[in-house]
């Protein structure tokens, strides 16, 4: 497949397909040519703008089951919920939530490790949610797991403004890193579940290299997330996580980020594509400089030489306290004056 073909069908304003998704992906570097084709696209939907994103403190995590997790992922092993304040009954997040409006914070992501259906068990958490609605002036975003319609259905009786979902393309990834007997097809549903209950925001984070650090079902996993049509998609990297079975993987480099952000601009060419927070630090700066050539809107934490270029680079600039997960609806609340 020539890449002419598929930037032809990029200039021309068309979406390009999962199969042609496929091939950017399969690409060595990260041709001038592609990275043109997917900067235009975002200029042309969205305008020159940048936000760049600081989620610390005014945004902080919350673990509802502290360092537990039941399916201790390869890439992970529950190291990272270790970095999460802990609430692991209701009346913690309540406390948490209400010290949190007290401070001035933004809003918080409510995570936790799975259970051993691929599910973070907010259930017994949504009344304390639910208060946080209707006693702060939270943003809450929720970090859900797989789930069914009808857990969907609760999740959004709790007025939870965002559902971040991390989406998988390949079954045999899913058994091999997360050991879990689901398919792509359940994160598919995930996220048709909590559009149809009506949260307000779901946004499919997809990560670069999940798979031992290659790239497998990325291409797989942006044609779902192209049929969802999201507002927004998040896209993350593999961190080579020490004290983990993945801590000697080379993670993806600045050329495979920069790949997967045009793929997704060129895809899902109206949406909003951010680089998020999960992502290794190596080679920052460039990583940041071709992602957002590659069409990038959103990046969490930016290098100084990253804010530096883009003003040079005549980009509108906004700065937010925040995850880049947040609506552009909601984002008076967090932007920096």
């Amino acid at each position: 497949m020539p890449l002419r073909s598929v930037l032809d069908a990029a200039r021309r304003g068309e979406r390009i397909t999962r199969e042609e998704a496929g091939y950017i992906l399969s690409m060595e570097g990260a041709p001038a040519e592609l990275l043109e084709a997917a900067g235009t696209a975002r200029d042309r939907h969205l305008g020159r703008e940048l936000r760049f994103y600081y989620p610390l403190p005014r945004f902080p995590n919350a673990s509802v089951t502290g360092s537990r997790c039941a399916l201790r992922c390869r890439h992970c092993g529950g190291r990272y919920l270790e970095g999460m304040t802990s609430v692991e009954t209701p009346s913690k997040l309540r406390r948490f939530c209400a010290d949190l409006e007290a401070r001035g914070a933004i809003g918080l992501l409510v995570s936790g490790g799975s259970d051993a259906r691929g599910r973070v068990p907010l259930g017994p958490f949504l009344d304390a949610l639910r208060w946080a609605k209707e006693n702060t002036g939270l943003i809450v975003n929720v970090h859900t797991g797989l789930l069914d319609a009808a857990e969907a259905e609760e999740i959004a009786s709790a007025g939870v403004d965002i559902a971040s979902v991390d989406v998988v393309g390949s079954d045999e990834t899913i058994r091999r890193v997360y050991g879990l007997d689901a398919t792509a097809g359940d994160y598919r549903e995930t996220l048709e579940a909590l559009r149809g209950a009506g949260v307000p925001s779901v946004v499919p984070h997809i990560c670069v290299g999940l798979d031992h650090g290659e790239i497998r079902g990325e291409a797989a996993a942006l044609g779902m997330v192209q049929g969802f049509d999201p507002d927004l998609v998040v896209i993350l990297g593999l961190i080579p996580t020490p004290g983990t079975p993945m801590e000697a993987v080379d993670p993806p480099s600045a050329e495979d980020m920069a790949r997967a952000v045009a793929a997704a601009r060129l895809m899902c060419p109206r949406a909003g594509v951010a680089l998020g927070c999960m992502r290794a630090r190596n080679d920052k700066a460039r990583t940041e400089e071709l992602v957002i050539a590659a069409g990038a809107d959103r990046i969490v934490l930016p290098a100084r030489a990253t804010i530096e270029k883009a003003a040079k680079q005549g980009f509108d600039v906004k700065h937010l306290d925040g995850c880049c997960s947040i609506p552009r609806s909601l984002e008076h609340r967090s932007l920096r004056r």
